[in-house]
């Protein structure tokens, strides 16, 4: 829990000291996204690899953190703003990770990212090839690692 707060807040202070009035920060911004992804991918917040008893105690005692960074991973994502180019295609695989994790409000809030994505880079370019080849290069490397599972992919497919 101190962790996601320490993360928050960091998120507050890029928002407010480096997105703005020409103090864009790329690497401390691509250091947010990278920090919030591992924190979110972390083996200890996998729910679904306990037991019933200590899933319920820890949802009891915390919620599922797991959902909370990933809306503000979302939300950090939408106020880039113009900024979003610079992060696409290298932002890519850890959203991608992110989304694998199975956990459906997660994935609802963070698989219109991809979408997004594809969006900004053909109001720049007219096309999207760097997107389409890199979670096509990034999902095939999680597929054949055992990643991903029938709900994702209808989930994928209906969004």
């Amino acid at each position: 829990r101190e962790f996601l707060r320490a993360i928050n807040q960091f998120a507050t202070t890029l928002t407010k000291m480096f997105l703005c009035n020409g103090n864009f920060e790329l690497q401390l911004w691509n250091n947010y996204f990278h920090l919030a992804v591992a924190f979110l991918t972390q083996d200890s917040l996998q729910l679904e690899n306990f037991s019933q008893a200590k899933r319920n105690s820890i949802l009891a005692k915390y919620g599922d953190m797991r959902a909370t960074i990933g809306a503000a991973i979302r939300d950090m994502w939408y106020n880039l703003g113009h900024h979003k180019i610079e992060f696409i295609p290298g932002m890519v695989g850890p959203i991608l990770e992110m989304t694998l994790v199975p956990e459906l409000e997660l994935r609802r809030s963070t698989i219109p990212i991809f979408f997004d994505m594809m969006l900004c880079e053909y109001q720049l370019t007219k096309g999207f090839s760097r997107f389409e080849d890199e979670i096509l290069h990034k999902l095939d490397s999680e597929v054949e690692g055992g990643r991903g599972d029938e709900q994702y992919k209808q989930l994928f497919e209906s969004m």
